[in-house]
């Protein structure tokens, strides 16, 4: 090999996996570059911005945590004690600005800090990371005359120009560019979920660029912020993915129905989504949505035909296919929910299979969130759990991950955590019943776990139970 073709060699290696292109339909997005395997990491990459949610109790205001009574001595927010108060990115942000504004009795006393950290890195030196969030989209106009943002004007803009002192000084900011600040946050901002119970939010420039698909073939996990509060985000292909084919992500929950998932994605980003999935009344055959069907339609409700509100109908019996009576059942889910009851759980489902929770079947969204509630259930409870309750666990396991299949397939945390629950249910029934048919199940099933769980931060102490 000449040494050119060397070279080229190691610079396709270095070169990402995908390419940002642009279109009418998707904005800009990502299509894989080259042919990408799955497992593999297509992105590691730091945040611009981190700050708390806009609806947060009292957290630290570097590391996010819940706080236990420390306050900042500077500017008397709560934080966790000296080490996260003086860190650079409390200390040289927002500290000399917030002095004696915080309030606990306000619900939205957080609203305003991370439209204002964006704000402040705007007039940073670093010019590059300016530029960046600049780039990202916002869907301000789409967003201004909303209750939402009629209240920002009032608790974020006016409140960082005038309460806090930006205008008077010298920052170029006006009221509109402070909404912006707000309307790219709610566009592009990742939700962080860390040990701890620590929830705040992160905005990732390349990683923001991903297309949305409600069945997507990447995942993305957090990493290193352990001391710093700055979380690195890192993209896993879940799926093989063709060359030239979108790289995409969701950025809703897969497990919801279309019209929640829908009803979510125009609420908060601005676009109807018209994917695979949300175009299929029969949501690819899994039914998540679908009703139970009384006219002899194969038990469930796929929708006909579309009616004058986007509603579908059963072709057989007339039903609309997004039953809202489904809603008072998950009320019943919710307040099972609280008091964490196997037994009502179980119940609920007994209910559900004798048809006496209309308009209910076993695969729609709300069975389905129970039986997930369930399976995580049995896992906590695992050595108290009877022969029966076990076989209930496989017997559930084994139905979520052929739904996993279609919704969520490949290395996904979903698929990974029920491989977990339904390892530890199959050893604790061989323990019980001594048999040896479960071996070759137990071992298949591990084999996969532990390859899902690696991938997963926040989970990889799972494996060693599972070894």
């Amino acid at each position: 090999m000449s040494s050119s073709g060397g070279k080229n060699s190691e610079e396709d290696a270095a070169a990402p996996p995908y390419a940002v292109v642009e279109s009418s339909e998707l904005g800009r997005h990502w299509v894989a570059a080259r042919d990408i395997a799955a497992g593999e990491v297509l992105l590691e990459e730091q945040p611009l911005v981190v700050g708390p949610k806009a609806s947060s109790p009292p957290v630290c205001l570097t590391c996010y945590a819940p706080t236990a009574g420390y306050r900042c001595s500077t500017c008397g927010w709560p934080m966790c004690g000296p080490r996260c108060e003086t860190s650079p990115v409390h200390r040289d942000a927002e500290c000399p600005l917030i002095g004696g504004h915080f309030d606990s009795r306000r619900s939205a006393a957080y609203c305003f800090l991370m439209p204002l950290r964006c704000m402040l890195l705007l007039h940073q030196l670093d010019g590059r990371r300016a530029a960046e969030f600049r780039s990202l989209q916002s869907h301000l106009d789409d967003r201004l005359d909303t209750p939402l943002y009629r209240a920002y004007a009032v608790n974020v803009a006016a409140f960082v120009l005038d309460r806090l002192g930006l205008r008077s000084a010298g920052y170029s900011h006006d009221h509109r560019s402070a909404l912006e600040a707000a309307a790219v946050l709610d566009t592009n901002a990742f939700e962080v979920r860390r040990p701890g119970g620590r929830k705040f939010r992160a905005v990732y420039s390349l990683a923001s660029m991903m297309a949305h698909c409600c069945t997507p073939n990447t995942k993305h996990v957090f990493t290193g912020d352990e001391v710093d509060g700055q979380p690195s985000i890192r993209v896993v292909a879940v799926v093989p993915i063709t060359r030239g084919c979108p790289v995409t992500a969701t950025y809703t929950q897969t497990l919801w129905c279309t019209r929640d998932r829908r009803r979510h994605l125009s609420a908060a980003k601005c676009f109807e989504c018209e994917c695979a999935r949300c175009a299929d009344p029969a949501e690819l055959g899994t039914h998540l949505g679908s009703a139970a069907c009384d006219g002899g339609g194969g038990g469930r409700c796929p929708g006909g035909r579309a009616t004058a509100v986007g509603r579908w109908l059963c072709s057989t019996c007339g039903r609309l296919a997004i039953d809202v009576e489904a809603a008072h059942a998950l009320q019943a889910v919710g307040a099972l929910s609280k008091t964490r009851d196997c037994a009502g759980f179980e119940r609920f489902l007994e209910r559900v299979r004798d048809g006496t929770i209309p308009p209910l079947h076993a695969d729609h969204h709300v069975t389905v969130s129970v039986k997930y509630a369930l399976t995580q259930l049995y896992a906590d409870r695992i050595s108290d759990l009877s022969a029966k309750q076990l076989e209930n666990n496989t017997d559930i396991c084994e139905q979520l991950l052929r739904l996993a299949d279609v919704l969520e397939p490949g290395i996904t945390r979903f698929r990974g955590l029920l491989l977990y629950y339904l390892v530890r249910g199959l050893r604790q029934l061989k323990r019980m019943k001594h048999k040896r048919n479960y071996d070759e199940m137990i071992k298949n099933y591990t084999g996969e776990a532990v390859v899902i769980l690696k991938t997963e931060p926040d989970l990889v102490y799972l494996v060693e139970q599972l070894q």
